[in-house]
């Protein structure tokens, strides 16, 4: 995967290149640092998200590797409140870590565990790695206020090492109409089983350019026992104004006849 920037009302980027010394950058809405004998520090934001709705976060390198070259483990994730306390909230399954970052997608669910949407506020995501931390705050809105609220999109990287933080959607968004900036990533999750022969397949991708597609892990297998299933990314970055329809089929690639399943989104993008 290609670095990516996310864009919104303000857009930094820090490329920070190490040269065995300490070096540190920071603005209002990104900081990143690193040194020959600490660990890496990285926060990007702030991203505005609705109660109820999910993000997706990955850890990204640029290649080749230029600097902290060593294997990047993701060995934790966790959400903080303003004050700096854990909270609970959905943050998907945990059991595979660590786990190398290139096989790893975090996702975030903005419900507590009882069901109850999490409270309107700031917070900040946390991604334990092998080599330091990096975090992305968000902000959370109530439902439909997403689209009135002001919001700074940033990149923060270190050696070629970024946070990539996503609008999560699955199958459960069948029909749903998702509204996203020019900037925005996208990430489309849906589970499935290859050893049943279905996959899921692109049906249909809007016209005139409206999204763009974003190389990274294809498939995760939830587990190591036989015939498990697992989850299919579809990754997408928001790019000129306007709206389509993306599809999505379930089917047997060799098999004629309509889909086993089918997802519908229409987008929009402004």
């Amino acid at each position: 995967m290609n670095g990516r920037i996310l864009r919104g009302m303000i857009m930094v980027l820090l490329v920070l290149p190490i040269f065995g010394t300490g070096v540190v950058a920071e603005s209002s809405s990104a900081s990143a640092s690193s040194s020959s004998d600490g660990p890496v520090r990285a926060t990007v934001g702030t991203f505005v998200f609705e109660q109820g709705t999910s993000l997706a976060l990955e850890i990204d390198r640029e290649e080749p590797c230029s600097c902290l070259c060593e294997p990047v483990m993701i060995t934790g994730l966790r959400v903080l409140d303003v004050d700096g306390d854990s909270v609970s909230l959905g943050t998907g399954d945990q059991t595979t870590l660590p786990i190398v970052y290139d096989e790893w997608v975090g996702r975030v669910d903005l419900v507590h565990p009882s069901g109850e949407l999490a409270e309107v506020g700031a917070y900040t995501v946390v991604i334990d790695t092998s080599i330091g931390e990096f975090r992305a705050k968000i902000e959370v809105v109530l439902p439909g206020m997403a689209s009135e609220s002001g919001r700074v999109s940033s990149r923060a990287s270190v050696c070629g090492i970024e946070l990539l933080v996503y609008r999560l959607f699955g199958e459960e968004s069948d029909g749903q109409t998702i509204a996203l900036r020019e900037g925005d990533l996208l990430l489309i999750a849906l589970a499935g089983n290859p050893t049943t022969g279905y996959e899921w397949e692109i049906e249909e991708e809007p016209a005139g350019g409206l999204l763009e597609r974003i190389q990274g892990l294809d498939y995760h297998l939830d587990s190591d026992l036989m015939g498990a299933g697992g989850t299919f990314y579809f990754r997408y970055r928001a790019v000129t104004a306007g709206h389509g329809i993306l599809t999505f089929s379930y089917r047997r690639p060799w098999e004629a006849g309509p889909a086993e399943k089918t997802i519908v989104l229409t987008i929009f993008v402004h």
